[in-house]
């Protein structure tokens, strides 16, 4: 009796441990090859933020194309070429225009920096003394503060200087971006037609099409209504800057409608730089003007993040706000502020296609913040029709 236990102990063993193997194999795997991923991501950014971008504009493109030519006068009756080429045309002057708000303000604020720098420093040193005096602040505390303060300050010019080369990277490759774009949109309509010559089973062909068809619905209508929200919200908040006169509104205005893409820490950051400017301003500046900016710009930013674009949507982001840090760290440090910028679009990206897929679903929940995610809105794969 003894013996047939042993005999049989170590087959009944077996299992259990090709299964760990295999859990640790496979997990050996996972790492390497996001590790792989992000390596290439890294070494090859010169190539990607073009092509992410191209991506995106051309999403926003083709949406615009179809709402010109379902406009209720003349839009049915174009062909759709000539629709693209409008859609273009609306595309190619807003670019224009945020380059020719770039070149008028970067260099101009780059140049006045270092005096904006000094009155922030002169203002700040103030007020840590008047604070003491008053005694509001302990005097143990004070060092640290001063410190704290300063630190703070040395990182102004990094910033800036951060924010000028992503902005002159990102217009230097403007052709490249709008030609990526340019093929993107031509080679649409046949990546259905190679697809379909990847099986032989019609099944699997409309479960695959259809799949395809509504990430693309879901990722477009995201981007979508982000980019047109943010539009929103830059021109009010362009519009309030001006009546309360904070200098370089035109181009606080674009940095607020770029860093909206960022959740969480781009609304605040956004928001930070006009309020700091307007306290500091040589002309018509002080704590009144800048209460009165801070006011308003949250004011505005709450009502469009808040109010307007979730309805728009039809739900919040739904995305961790661990994930979201965690997205903004990995890709920025993979493209810098480029990748900061394209962080969170990346990520709703990938959560929307997790989401279309029975096994990859419970990824998709994992990186949403309440665990609710859009439905399964295709035939399985493999399904017969």
């Amino acid at each position: 009796m003894s013996g047939t236990d042993d005999v049989r102990t170590p087959s009944a063993t077996k299992p259990a441990v090709s299964v760990n193997l295999t859990g640790s194999a496979q997990l050996f795997y996972a790492l390497a090859l996001a590790t792989l991923i992000g390596a290439i991501a890294y070494f090859g950014r010169s190539i990607f933020i073009p092509v992410v971008i191209a991506g995106f504009l051309s999403f926003l493109m083709f949406t615009l194309k179809e709402t010109i030519r379902r406009g209720p006068l003349v839009g049915r009756f174009l062909p759709n070429w000539l629709c693209y080429l409008f859609a273009f045309a609306l595309i190619i002057s807003i670019f224009v225009l945020f380059i020719e708000i770039i070149r008028e303000n970067v260099e101009t604020l780059l140049e006045t920096a270092p005096l904006y720098e000094e009155r922030l420093r002169k203002f700040t040193q103030d007020g840590i003394r008047y604070l003491g005096d008053a005694g509001a602040l302990p005097e143990d505390f004070i060092g640290g503060v001063d410190q704290l303060r300063s630190t703070a300050l040395s990182m102004i010019n990094p910033l800036l200087s951060e924010i000028g080369s992503a902005v002159r990277s990102l217009t230097s490759n403007s052709v490249t971006i709008f030609l990526y774009t340019i093929f993107m949109l031509l080679e649409r309509g046949r990546i259905f037609r190679k697809i379909n010559l990847l099986s032989a089973d019609e099944g699997t062909r409309a479960a695959v099409n259809e799949t395809i068809g509504d990430i693309a619905s879901l990722v477009r209508q995201y981007i979508t209504v982000k980019t047109v929200t943010n539009l929103i919200t830059a021109s009010v908040s362009y519009l309030i800057m001006r009546f309360v006169g904070v200098d370089f509104a035109g181009f606080w205005a674009l940095l607020i409608f770029a860093l909206n893409f960022i959740p969480i820490v781009g609304a605040v950051t956004a928001i930070a730089f006009p309020v700091i400017l307007s306290l500091v301003q040589p002309e018509g500046g002080g704590v009144q003007t800048a209460a009165l900016a801070l006011l308003l710009l949250v004011g505005a930013e709450q009502a469009m993040s808040s109010g307007i674009e979730p309805r728009l949507i039809g739900q919040s982001l739904n995305l961790s706000p661990l994930v979201i840090l965690l997205s903004l760290a990995v890709w920025g440090t993979l493209w810098g502020f480029a990748g900061m910028l394209l962080a969170v679009p990346i990520t709703v990206t990938i959560m929307i296609i997790l989401t279309q897929f029975n096994s990859t679903r419970p990824i998709a929940v994992m990186l949403s913040d309440s665990g609710e995610i859009a439905p399964l809105r295709h035939a399985p794969i493999g399904a017969s029709s």
